[in-house]
């Protein structure tokens, strides 16, 4: 009996240790977009998405975080929501991410599902408004870089709205939920950035989401690269967690896309 208490306290030890690197340590992934929608002067242009932080930290003051953020060079910022929560008891910890991305690259953000219900969410709105975070909800803004655009378009979680194939068919498109993805792809957009699934928070190993909420079990969209006809969705496994605070084979991670001009001549 004591020897299988001692294997069992052992596999809890290793098991323990497991789950608290998966959920704490920090990945970096990075992804190319090739299109013709791409102007030469965006050739090589890097986008960073940072995705459902859930309000958690990285570090004294975030600083593992923004090192990984400021260590892809980022051109541009996009936030894909659930940055907070229901369970925010302060706003710090965004602060402290926001505070060291300002100087870094100009920032997009759209609202997740879990953003509006946060009892700090009209104190965290004011926030993105001192930080100059470009809001979008069901708009377009102009990106211009040595001299030539591209447009970008947001679509808050709870919308439920996209019924405006202008905005719809931009080349950019930050979107929480994935589910979205056929839609924009029907209307003719370029690259939707979305986040909301976290890998699944637990998955298989290689990184397949085996149970979703409100998608069930293996779920179409886990994390990672998506195509439907001319246009691509990358999907982030995002940063914090919902539900259960652990990760397995689904670590945390920042999302850097490199865009390439498909027109070189």
């Amino acid at each position: 009996m004591k020897k299988a208490l001692r294997i069992l306290l052992i596999i809890l030890i290793f098991l323990t240790a497991f789950l608290f690197q998966q959920t704490n340590t920090l990945k970096t992934t990075e992804y190319t977009w090739q299109s013709s929608r791409v102007p030469r002067a965006f050739d090589g242009y890097r986008v960073v998405q940072v995705s459902d932080l859930h309000n958690k930290r990285f570090g004294k003051k975030q600083e593992r975080l923004i090192k990984a953020i400021k260590g892809a060079e980022p051109d541009m910022i996009a936030l894909t929501g659930d940055i907070i929560d229901e369970s925010t008891e302060s706003l710090e910890p965004a602060r402290e991410l926001l505070e060291g991305m300002r100087t870094l690259a100009p920032l997009y953000y759209t609202d997740g599902n879990h953003d509006p219900n946060s009892p700090f969410y009209r104190a965290f709105r004011a926030m993105l408004r001192e930080y100059d975070v470009t809001v979008l909800d069901r708009n377009v803004d102009v990106i211009e870089h040595d001299g030539e655009t591209m447009y970008i378009a947001g679509y808050a979680y709870w919308s439920n709205k996209f019924d405006n194939a202008e905005i719809a068919a931009s080349d950019l498109i930050l979107c929480h939920g994935p589910n979205a993805f056929p839609f924009f792809a029907e209307m003719g957009c370029g690259l939707v950035l979305a986040g909301h699934n976290h890998g699944g928070q637990v998955a298989l190993p290689g990184g397949r989401a085996v149970f979703i909420p409100r998608e069930g079990f293996f779920p179409g969209y886990s994390y990672g690269v998506y195509h439907e006809g001319d246009s691509t969705m990358v999907l982030s496994r995002g940063l914090g967690t919902s539900i259960l605070p652990l990760r397995a084979f689904a670590p945390p991670e920042i999302v850097v896309i490199e865009l390439l001009c498909a027109n070189q001549k």
